[in-house]
């Protein structure tokens, strides 16, 4: 028997989905490792129809889970205890204001229509991620993405001005016209950036835009080691202040590709930058440098994006081989290079293959790991605790999600994870929206049954 809610008969019929096969493509994530169920599917088209959603839900004391591109590589988007699946998938609307260069837009746009709009009025967004095709733009302010542009732009919190959300206890932020600049206390907004669902359903958001690059340029080198990619990239963020990018092509990952590389593979992988100029200047800023060296150069459009195809078919590559066990980590960039050793080291020792890359120009590195499911997961808690000893964090940009909760107890404290516990009471009483994710709630303690796993 399916559930039923006392929503307006036109509404209800317009948003509610309980086909078990149109429900079954929302119950599995991308990664393929995250599988749940649900026997109501609500797609609402506004603001107004999430609010009404939520106090209905509340009343009937059901719980939601919400989800936008599915794109999510924690779980953190996937009904795992039969929860009502909230999908923002038609929260679309676009409203560009040239003057103040912001867009504010529905949580369900995807970031790949979002820049062809913008793009219409010579503007950009700041934060790019490869998944920008399903991505969406109140999943990416949820769980706080970053991407390949964090070195210049910084993440999504440094590029979201203000959002319009409804909280599990059926208040609501409403739309209001965005301001640059607005010290009138405490931002939600900033509370919400990154808090994955825990609080609330963000229903739009207001993005800080750039003018669009005239010109950029894509650069390649092989390395001899990891090492030598951070050296290269330091003098780069140092003296080039305009690299809007420095990514890591981990030689094991290289190696899958189904043609050979347009360049001779090192014993380190590859380095991948990019710049706001063109190639001749860019060039030329290499020889001050000193960084003469084995480089593929292009500003040409068709070209540049060939040489990134390098870069963001890896995980593509990676799933051919087996579904991996993805780890997203952040260390002090000084310690990339004994991330990556030791990401090496654990996966030989529990007999699991490792492919590595990532954002080297902000210390994060995506580990995937492919294996046996219980060496996956004493690879992962060897991982986590290096990655801490090294002083950083268990995720760089993924979130938490359902998978991360053990792991998030590494990082934080007790009392902090007490004082989350009772943030999520005040504006999500009962967890009616998001209700497994980041944090089980057990007298203000986080736990969960599955370690590690991503």
């Amino acid at each position: 028997m399916h559930r039923s809610l006392d929503l307006p008969d036109a509404i209800q019929s317009a948003i509610c989905v309980s086909d078990s096969e149109i429900i079954a493509n929302y119950c599995h994530d991308w990664t393929g490792r995250v599988h749940g169920a649900t026997d109501l599917l609500v797609r609402p088209r506004t603001h107004i129809e999430v609010a009404q959603l939520i106090r209905e839900t509340r009343r009937q004391q059901m719980q939601v889970q919400v989800q936008g591109g599915n794109t999510s590589l924690a779980g953190g988007s996937i009904p795992l205890n039969g929860e009502i699946l909230l999908s923002t998938e038609r929260l679309k609307q676009i409203v560009v204001e040239p003057n103040s260069m912001t867009a504010t837009v529905g949580a369900g746009v995807t970031l790949e229509d979002l820049q062809r709009e913008i793009a219409n009025h010579g503007l950009s967004f700041g934060v790019d991620i490869a998944s920008r095709g399903s991505a969406t733009l109140g999943g990416m302010a949820a769980t706080n993405a970053g991407g390949i542009h964090v070195l210049r732009y910084g993440s999504m919190a440094d590029n979201v001005i203000a959002m319009t959300c409804v909280f599990g206890d059926g208040s609501t932020i409403e739309p209001r016209q965005p301001l640059i600049k607005d010290a009138t206390g405490p931002s939600l907004t900033r509370l919400l950036v990154g808090s994955e669902g825990i609080f609330g359903v963000i229903t739009s958001v207001t993005l800080r835009l750039l003018a669009l690059p005239q010109q950029r340029v894509a650069a390649l080198t092989p390395l001899e080691s990891i090492e030598e990619g951070v050296q290269i990239s330091t003098q780069l963020r140092h003296l080039m202040p305009e690299v809007d990018a420095i990514e890591y092509l981990g030689p094991e990952a290289i190696a899958l590709a189904p043609t050979n590389p347009p360049w001779n593979i090192a014993d380190g992988g590859a380095l991948l930058v990019q710049a706001l100029m063109d190639a001749a200047r860019f060039a030329e800023e290499l020889s001050l440098l000193h960084l003469e060296r084995q480089w593929i150069l292009t500003d040409d459009t068709s070209r540049r994006q060939e040489l990134w195809s390098w870069r963001e078919r890896i995980p593509e590559w990676i799933a051919t081989v087996g579904s991996p066990l993805k780890l997203d980590l952040s260390v002090p960039i000084t310690r990339i290079g004994d991330l990556y050793r030791q990401a090496m080291a654990v996966a030989s020792l529990t007999g699991i293959t490792c492919y590595c890359f990532g954002h080297l120009g902000d210390g994060n590195l995506h580990v995937n790991l492919v294996g046996n499911s219980n060496e996956l997961t004493a690879a992962a808690q060897a991982l986590y605790q290096a990655t801490l000893e090294f002083g950083g964090s268990i995720s760089a940009e993924h979130g938490v999600g359902t998978l991360k909760k053990e792991a998030l107890r590494l990082m934080r404290s007790p009392e902090e994870l007490a004082r989350l516990a009772a943030l999520i009471e005040v504006l999500n009483p009962r967890r009616v929206v998001n209700p497994n994710v980041m944090l089980d709630i057990a007298q203000g303690e986080a736990h969960d049954t599955s370690p590690g796993m991503e």
